[in-house]
């Protein structure tokens, strides 16, 4: 799954590039292994094969409280009713801007991205999502880079109001530039941090990737530590392969922990590409966070 096709034709794409394993239907695991966890995990929902509602119900066969569709398809009414029947929230879809030249980072593209914006709540309210992905876009080569934050800061604060009027938080995303994202301008936490400062909004936060800001900059757990106030939605994969938690160098067993001993009380999104069976990655991946 290539989540830069989930908005092809408009301002905004995914956030990364995952390719995720599709589970037959007769790999739900009728225990629910995710129900039991302190922490709200997420899954996408293409982790799973079937029409949209059989998807659904493979998200709630496996326990968890929430799924991810960053770019929802379909009759966003029938999408909700199976969701709250079997007590699903949808955890985020994309929301502003996009992995591309221009973005946030140029005023004239301001327009764009408000309007762009102002649909996708529409379709987030109507799917009882609370939580829209923001992205900064490419560095703008024809300004310095304070410039270009503060262009960025100009752009919430024109969303920040739309935002808070309809209930929803922004989720700005930093992605690293050292593997997937050459050029992409906002990648480092304390930056994030610098702009969601100037902004001051309650309704513009960060997505943390833990994938993401592994690779740009170490240190995650202080990190988490310091700004989980301004934290308002987190992506986990493992480094390097962006595979499942437990592959790599992250010790997901104490990043995990320290983030449910702060109290976060939000979703914790899996976007990874499975190394081994996706079923077995799923439970590999709930035995981490128990």
């Amino acid at each position: 799954m290539d989540r830069r096709g989930f908005l092809t034709g408009s301002l905004a794409v995914g956030a990364g590039a995952a390719v995720l394993g599709r589970m037959p239907l007769a790999s739900a695991a009728p225990e629910g292994p995710f129900a039991k966890l302190p922490l709200r995990m997420s899954v996408p929902i293409d982790f799973f094969s079937g029409s949209t509602e059989e998807k659904l119900e493979q998200v709630a066969k496996w326990g968890f409280p929430a799924y991810e569709w960053l770019n929802p398809e379909g009759d966003p009414g029938a999408i909700r009713q199976k969701a709250d029947s079997l007590g699903l929230e949808l955890s985020c879809i994309v929301g502003a801007g996009a992995i591309a030249a221009g973005g946030m980072v140029n005023p004239d593209d301001h327009g764009r991205i408000i309007e762009q914006f102002e649909q996708r709540v529409v379709l987030a309210k109507k799917l009882n999502c609370k939580h829209l992905v923001g992205l900064s876009g490419n560095e703008n080569k024809s300004a310095d880079r304070e410039k270009q934050t503060a262009a960025v800061i100009e752009c919430l604060k024109k969303l920040a109001p739309i935002a808070e009027k309809n209930d929803v938080t922004i989720v700005m995303e930093a992605l690293n530039t050292l593997v997937d994202h050459k050029g992409y301008f906002m990648a480092r936490t304390d930056h994030t941090m610098e702009i969601l400062a100037a902004v001051n909004s309650p309704n513009v936060k960060m997505l943390f990737d833990i994938y993401h800001q592994q690779i740009t900059e170490g240190n995650l757990i202080p990190n988490i530590r310091a700004n989980i106030d301004l934290i308002g939605h987190f992506h986990a994969a493992d480094n390097p392969g962006r595979h499942e938690p437990g592959t790599g160098e992250i010790n997901y067993k104490n990043v995990f922990a320290a983030i449910d001993a702060l109290g976060y009380r939000g979703a914790v999104g899996l976007e990874y590409s499975p190394t081994i069976d996706d079923a077995e990655a799923l439970r590999n991946t709930a035995a981490l966070a128990q």
